[in-house]
This record gives C-alpha cells, sequence and structure tokens, in this order.
C-alpha cells in the first residue's frame, strides 16, 4: 500500500527555549511517498523554517508555520499556505505574519471555520478564519498567555506549544509549557474564547507540550516535556480526570532528558512517546481501563527524536531525529514491540504528517 506523507525542517538557524542555536539544514516542505517501509522525496517547496504543517486534502492545501521571531520584518512567526497539485507540485499562495514568535504548531478545527497556531516563545495563541475553499483570511485574532511557573530557565514565562481538539465538542486544549496549564478556549464558528472551567492545571515543573485523544474519545494522554512523564485523564464532556502517570525513561536512567511527540495506534492498543537526551522511543500497553502498562524503550534511530509519525496501516512508526538528519523507520510488531527497519537522510526533519486520502 503506497502513502504519502508531507515532511517539515527547520531550513535556518533558531534559538531554542533550551537556549540552544540550531543550525537547521533543511529544504522546506516535501511531499514524500512511503511503501513496505521506504521512503521517497517527490516534490520539496522552499519554506523558511517550516516545522510543523497541516493538511486539508478536500481544498488541497497546506498549512506550514515559519518558526521565526521576525517574520515580513515585524515581530512574530509565520503561517504560510500552500496549495498543491494532483502531482505533488506545490506553490505558497499566501503568508501572513502570527503576531507571536515562534510558532510550533497549526492544526484546523474539526468545523473547517479556522486554522490554531501555538507561538511557543511568546506563549501566544493565533486563531485565523478560513473561507469556504480554505484560504486563510487576514483578521486574525490573537491570546496571549500569562504566567508561570518554577523552572528558572524554561518557564519565566508562557509557552504555548499545541492546538488539540476534543472528539465530542467545541473545546481546544493548549498545553502551555510554561505555566503548567493546559488552556481550554470554546468555539463557535471562527469565534473563539477561553474556558477557564475546563483548563487544566498539571504539577508545577512538568511541563506539558502535547497529547491526544485515544479513539474511544474517553482517554486523553498528555506528554510532559520537562517532567519526562505522561498523564492518563478520564474524559467525559469537557472535563478531565487525572487517573495516572508513568515516566517515559527506564528505571535508573539519570541523565538530561525532555519529551517531545505522543501517538496512539489507530485500534487504541498501544501509545509511543519520544525522549530527547535519552534519544529513545517508549512504547505502552493500553489497557481496558486505560492506563498504560511499559513495554520497551527503543533508541530512536538518532539523535534528537522531535516529532514521530504512525502510518495509516498501523505497521510502521517513522522517528524524525533532528540533530542527526534523518527519519528512521521502525515495523510496529503485533506486541507493540518496534524493530528498526531504514534510516534515510533528511536535513532537520521536525514533522511529519500522513494524508489520508490522497495519492500522488
Amino acid at each position: 500500500m503506497k502513502q504519502f506523507f508531507c515532511l517539515g525542517t527547520y531550513t535556518e538557524p533558531i534559538l531554542f527555549g533550551t537556549g540552544e542555536v540550531f543550525q537547521g539544514k533543511g529544504k522546506g516542505v516535501s511531499i514524500c511517498s512511503f511503501e513496505d517501509g521506504k521512503i521517497e522525496t517527490l516534490t520539496t517547496l522552499p519554506v523558511r523554517n517550516p516545522s510543523f504543517v497541516a493538511i486539508d486534502e478536500e481544498q488541497r492545501k497546506i498549512y506550514a508555520v515559519n518558526e521565526m521571531k521576525e517574520y515580513g520584518g515585524a515581530f512574530g512567526g509565520g503561517l504560510t499556505q500552500i496549495g498543491y497539485e494532483p502531482d505533488g507540485t506545490m506553490q505558497i499562495e499566501a503568508d501572513f505574519n502570527t503576531a507571536g514568535t515562534d510558532p510550533c504548531h497549526v492544526e484546523i478545527a474539526p468545523n473547517g471555520a479556522f486554522v490554531s497556531v501555538a507561538n511557543f516563545a511568546s506563549g501566544a495563541v493565533t486563531i485565523f478564519p478560513r473561507d469556504a475553499q480554505g484560504d486563510l483570511q487576514a483578521d486574525k485574532t490573537i491570546f496571549q498567555h500569562e504566567g508561570s511557573s518554577v523552572h528558572p530557565i524554561r518557564q519565566k514565562g508562557p509557552h504555548a506549544h499545541s492546538s488539540l481538539f476534543a472528539p465530542d465538542c467545541r473545546l481546544m486544549f493548549v498545553p502551555d509549557l510554561g505555566m503548567d496549564k493546559v488552556v481550554a478556549y470554546r468555539y463557535d464558528g471562527a469565534s473563539v474564547c477561553v474556558d477557564e472551567d475546563a483548563t487544566i492545571t498539571v504539577e508545577r515543573g512538568c511541563g506539558p507540550r502535547y497529547g491526544e485523544f485515544a479513539p474511544n474519545g474517553k482517554d486523553f494522554y498528555l506528554i510532559n516535556e520537562i517532567g519526562s512523564r505522561v498523564m492518563h485523564y478520564r474524559y467525559s464532556a469537557g472535563k478531565m480526570t487525572l487517573c495516572e502517570e508513568t515516566s517515559t525513561l527506564p528505571y535508573g536512567f539519570t541523565g538530561e532528558n525532555i519529551c517531545s511527540d505522543l501517538h496512539i495506534t489507530a485500534d487504541g492498543k498501544f501509545l509511543y512517546a519520544s525522549n530527547r537526551g535519552h534519544d529513545s522511543i517508549t512504547a505502552y500497553h493500553i489497557l481496558e481501563d486505560g492506563s498504560l502498562a511499559w513495554i520497551e524503550c527503543q533508541p530512536s534511530g538518532g539523535k534528537t527524536p522531535r516529532n514521530f509519525a504512525l502510518d495509516r496501516t498501523g505497521r510502521y512508526l517513522l522517528a524524525e531525529n533532528q540533530d542527526s538528519d534523518n527519519i528512521t523507520v521502525f515495523a510496529i510488531g503485533e506486541d507493540g514491540r518496534l524493530t528498526k527497519q531504514e534510516s534515510y537522510a533528511f536535513g532537520s526533519p521536525v514533522c511529519i504528517r500522513f494524508f489520508k486520502k490522497t495519492a500522488f
């Protein structure tokens, strides 16, 4: 089964929240094919620091953040709207300043009315309305988070990291690493407002980054970058109840580590989480009550697995090793264990999003 994905990369230097200046080596946004564990690049479009992408297959649009502190000569990063043709040819259609620095995540609302951008460095969320053709509108709305937490370097101020949509109602959750909160928003059409009652506060110093709802819609899993742990919440009608938390690291590890990504297989059986520092992917079995049982911790096949993706068949995991410039393909066994297959050279790979229906 031939599948296709969109790849985002770092293309130029960027100052990270850790204090590191990273030298991006990527080429922009690429469309790649994936079949039987093999990756081939079809097309590439030069885009500045497109570190995360979202895809609208109905309107043939790709939205890519430009993770920068100044874009178009003004404060803030960018958001680039890309159109693509049936043969995979891409073209930039429009770009916008997000009015927040280092946008690192973009997602399309389930109702299609807007996209939400999380601006990490400034801790703001930017909402861009969309028209019926999927074109972004310039009349954006900005929500500036306010707050801090206990880590003396990483949590001096807010750091919005992603936008996550509830499966059963018009709620959006934004993990904020700097505030130790998951800020909730309600939306109606393209109108968005903060919902304090649904906002979650996590243990101080954890640094929430990203999360996913299980296919059953009842369990939510949150990965914490600073605390190197996954939190399991029971979810019902917009409310979260913490059930458990578990480390992403093997017993006895004492080195430096920060977590990055988390994904659940489509059948709801397994959850995977990535470690940067330990440079590994941890696998868990999801039990009937939603709790997590440790399976293994497998080296990521490179350095700094910023993100990873599960293919549509559930047979493969693709780990993007940002600092070693490679994507490592793993086969997923029936027991959830990972077996390394191939490694492919890509400059500073940091985001993979699979197309669900499109073939090129």
